[in-house]
């Protein structure tokens, strides 16, 4: 067969009412992660204590919640072959217990360590409860009927689509939300960033539906169900799934060695403005990161693994280059736009190929309990390493801050400034995904033809 015969000309139209659905609930989804990954972050950072343990005991606790709700209700809903239900009553909740941040207020806390431990237990226990909440309809749910919903002449961008949804959330917030945060309005910020999920939720009655192709796929019980993922022959006969899940890993520690860092390592430590930083930077990646996917589906994954992580890399190289023009304020908001959008393009590209090419190997009525998999490889697992790595980094290299900026921030006091080091090792750790990308692109060729060749059969 001649290559020329595997490029797809014209990908499978999804319709109106499929692409409304994957917009609202993608982008409303990461709109509420994002308050949770970077906001709840930088809350505690700001009026609680800038010390890293709190920042990571919250990071590791939502993961392992957020983990096991999607293995619980992955499998569950592969059992009934039901996704709308989780979706819609689902993102009804996560908003209500978004909104029920508000409850902690706007002031700074004393500065008390008993005092501060016992209100960082609070915020942990109800971020983990968010968590499960909101892993169960979008990790899990939401998810999973992507992977329905599409096929391999549309997954590339579609998940590239998707991948971007975290950046327009980021974007949302900086220019319509932040403000709220900048000025110690938290309790509105919260109050209003929850009303969103609930609202989108109520709204998914009426238009979310479930894949026709989608059946009840029951094994004898349900603890069998949940174990299908974990059991060897099931990993073997899969094997490529996690491979594509480990690719994301990697891709994903990169990434949180300095998201949840982000807006504090920006404001305070590189000291240019964030909102013009952040904008460009998730603007021109996403432009990039579009291109890409259309790109990718037409002539297929293979040939973007490769330059994808490397693209990721020397954004770290660059974002960490900030460290020699400190102070400077032009040199500095060049660097962070450049480096962060090579990192950042590279993250959304990653996500695209790795998610995609995993989606393309998936079993059929298998999607929901695959996803409590990929959220211990490609959540937790990055989530929980990189909080354990990050106070590693932090500890060895940390800036001191200055008596005057103790003054502006009281929760710097006897703590430090996180240093320009999160990129570069954000950077080294993408390279990693060099190794996972040489068994899939060894494969890719095969896997495409396979289900090209299905496609042609259907039609």
């Amino acid at each position: 067969m001649q290559k020329e015969s595997l490029v797809v000309k014209k990908s499978t139209p999804l319709g109106g009412k499929v692409w409304f659905s994957f917009i609202l609930f993608g982008l409303v989804g990461q709109l509420t992660w994002a308050v949770e990954n970077s906001y709840f972050s930088a809350y505690i950072q700001q009026t609680i204590t800038a010390e890293s343990w709190a920042t990571s005991a919250t990071i590791i606790f939502s993961a392992i919640f957020a983990a096991t709700a999607t293995i619980l209700s992955g499998a569950l809903m592969d059992r009934i072959g039901k996704r709308r239900p989780f979706v819609c009553y689902g993102y009804i909740v996560w908003g209500l217990l978004t909104m029920a941040f508000a409850l902690f207020g706007n002031e700074s806390y004393a500065n008390d360590a008993k005092t501060i431990t016992l209100i960082v237990i609070a915020f942990v226990a109800m971020d983990s409860i968010m968590s499960f909440v909101g892993s169960m309809a979008n990790d899990a749910a939401y998810s999973a009927w992507v992977t329905d919903v599409t096929d391999i002449t549309n997954r590339s961008f579609v998940d590239t689509i998707g991948s971007m949804f975290p950046l327009i959330a980021m974007v949302t917030i900086l220019v319509g939300f932040s403000s709220f945060a900048d000025n110690g309005q938290w309790a509105l910020f919260f109050g209003i960033l929850g009303a969103i999920p609930a609202i989108s939720g109520i709204i998914g009655l009426f238009i979310f539906n479930d894949s026709p192709a989608l059946k009840p796929s029951p094994d004898n019980t349900y603890l069998n169900q949940i174990a299908y993922g974990f059991k060897w022959k099931n990993i073997k006969d899969n094997k490529m799934i996690y491979i594509c899940f480990l690719g994301m890993m990697f891709s994903s520690i990169g990434m949180q060695l300095w998201m949840p860092y982000m807006i504090s390592l920006i404001i305070d430590t590189l000291q240019v403005d964030y909102v013009i930083s952040l904008v460009t930077v998730i603007l021109a990646s996403a432009g990039i990161s579009v291109i890409a996917g259309k790109i990718m589906d037409k002539y297929g994954k293979a040939n973007f693994y490769y330059p994808v992580a490397i693209l990721g890399a020397v954004g770290g190289i660059i974002a960490y280059l900030t460290k020699f023009t400190q102070g400077q304020v032009a040199p500095t908001t060049v660097l962070l736009i450049i480096g962060g959008t090579f990192v950042m393009a590279s993250s959304l590209m990653m996500a695209g190929l790795f998610n995609a090419t995993a989606r393309d190997y998936m079993p059929k009525g298998r999607a929901g309990c695959y996803q409590g998999i990929k959220m211990i490889l490609v959540i937790m697992m990055p989530m929980v390493l990189a909080s354990l790595i990050a106070p590693i980094i932090i500890n060895s290299v940390a800036l001191a801050p200055t008596a005057e900026f103790i003054l502006l921030k009281p929760t710097y006091a006897n703590s430090f400034l996180y240093p320009h080091e999160l990129f570069l090792w954000a950077g080294i750790v993408t390279l990693i995904v060099l190794i996972p990308a040489f068994f899939i692109k060894k494969d890719a060729r095969n896997l495409r033809k396979r289900r090209l060749d299905e496609l042609t059969v259907n039609d």
